[in-house]
């Protein structure tokens, strides 16, 4: 017989309905759901369930041993398929939820997270300048699952995956990426809770840099000043960029952020030092040769100026001779035509003596030096451009020489016979050895 409808038991069976209809409802949801949307409802009603295709039970050693077969020797076994190996964390494992937990009834924590782990975990942020933004605020449930993970150290996600949750993925910012960091683990360089350097590195840029670079400052006498300083970050980007050799800007701008003197409002500038082709020359890091040449400077300017000294030189400059270019001209940019330090005739007293500071009477194209001597080399003697009696022959007509009363019997010798033809004690700038002759000092006076 059923008791009576009394307001009471009224309500319990409404109670008693509703649940059922409940479970029902959440029966037929769970039914019709994927795998990952019953992973992400059961967790948010019951703590502790397993991960999709994990189990909370313990792995059974494998005793399994092959049956015997009719098939063929040879034929390629069918591998097992995979077991997931739980990384569980040891209070989990234990039971031991008020570790962490008010209670094992209870999501509440004992206290905040970060502090929760440090009860049993070593405090490292202790002593440390640089902390991890998740670190330094407690968050450590941003990349560790609390209580397991098919990821070692309860990683909710498995290597560069992890970091790029919060992290742009820092290989997307050019096609030129960094070999290491392409193909290893940004753990590689940086650590993942706390350092004492910037950006989280291990150890510093330079140390860091090095740990693969270690070849570029080797056995080199001469190392370039942001390289032994360790700011490798100075030029280059670490990860990705656009530019070859993971440069952060031109080669031509990159030098000349510091070397910004080179040019400046010089009136001639060197052809490769205008175009920005400054590796042309230079070795970006270190270098065995003064001035981070790759060559010595004779022969990294025979790059280029081949011709120099002339294949048919029968006199070479000395300066040439010994490679030194840099004796007379500035390499990068200058104010004088051909990028002479100095113009003439000044630049020629730095090795000749000065033969006009006591000359009584002086040839006067001698201020320009080159307008009868090549710099460089010549196929005559004394580096002349041509003959002797050419160059005299450039400003002294035939016609006027043949004149001259003292030139006679002297046609086809050569003028420095008689001449010095630079300076001299008489405005003909005669020897003394000419002057000696009989009919010369007439031939001088008149």
């Amino acid at each position: 017989m059923n008791p009576p409808l009394t307001k009471a038991n009224f309500r319990r069976r409404g109670c008693t309905l509703g649940g059922l209809a409940g479970l029902v409802c959440g029966v037929m949801i769970l039914a019709g759901c994927t795998t990952d949307s019953k992973q992400k409802w059961l967790t948010f009603f019951f703590d502790g369930v397993p991960q999709p295709g994990a189990t909370n039970a313990v792995v059974a050693p494998d005793t399994h041993r092959p049956a015997a077969t009719n098939a063929v020797s040879g034929s390629p076994a069918v591998a097992p398929p995979p077991r997931f190996q739980l990384d569980v964390h040891p209070p989990y494992a234990n039971r031991d939820c008020t570790a962490c937990h008010e209670s094992q009834f209870s999501q509440k924590m004992l206290g905040k997270p970060g502090d929760v782990c440090f009860t049993c975990h070593k405090d490292f942020r202790l002593g440390m300048k640089v902390k991890h933004d998740p670190v330094e605020a407690g968050e450590c449930t941003s990349c560790h699952n609390p209580h397991q993970s098919v990821n070692k150290k309860l990683l909710i996600a498995k290597g560069n995956a992890l970091c790029l949750t919060c992290h742009d993925d820092p290989l997307a910012a050019g096609p030129v990426k960094h070999a290491a960091v392409e193909s290893g683990e940004c753990l590689d360089c940086h650590a993942p809770h706390a350092t004492n350097f910037k950006n989280l590195l291990k150890k510093s840029v330079k140390d860091t840099c090095a740990d693969c670079h270690d070849d570029l400052t080797a056995q080199k006498k001469y190392v370039h000043q942001p390289v032994d300083d360790g700011d490798c970050l100075e030029c280059h980007t670490p990860h990705a960029g656009k530019l070859k050799h993971l440069l952060k800007k031109p080669v031509k701008e990159t030098c000349l952020s510091c070397h910004d003197d080179l040019i400046g409002k010089k009136k001639y500038v060197h052809q490769p030092v205008g175009d920005g082709e400054c590796l042309d020359c230079h070795n970006p890091h270190a270098s065995k040769i003064k001035g981070l040449l790759k060559k010595s400077v004779k022969d990294t300017c025979a790059d280029c100026h081949d011709d120099i000294p002339a294949k048919n030189a029968k006199d070479v400059h000395q300066p040439v001779g010994d490679g030194d270019c840099l004796a007379c001209h500035t390499p990068h940019a200058a104010s004088n035509k051909n990028f002479l330090k100095k113009t003439a005739p000044t630049l020629c007293w730095d090795c000749h003596d000065n033969f006009l500071e006591k000359a009584k009477f002086q040839h006067d194209v001698v201020e320009d030096c080159t307008g009868c001597h090549k710099p460089h080399s010549s196929a005559g003697n004394f580096l002349l451009a041509k003959d002797v009696l050419k160059v005299c022959g450039d400003c002294h007509d035939d016609k006027d020489l043949k004149a001259v009363k003292g030139h006679a019997g002297a046609e086809g010798k050569s003028c420095v016979v008689c001449h010095d033809p630079h300076v001299g004690v008489n405005k003909f700038l005669l020897k003394a050895s000419a002057l000696s002759q009989p009919g010369k000092e007439a031939a001088v006076t008149k």
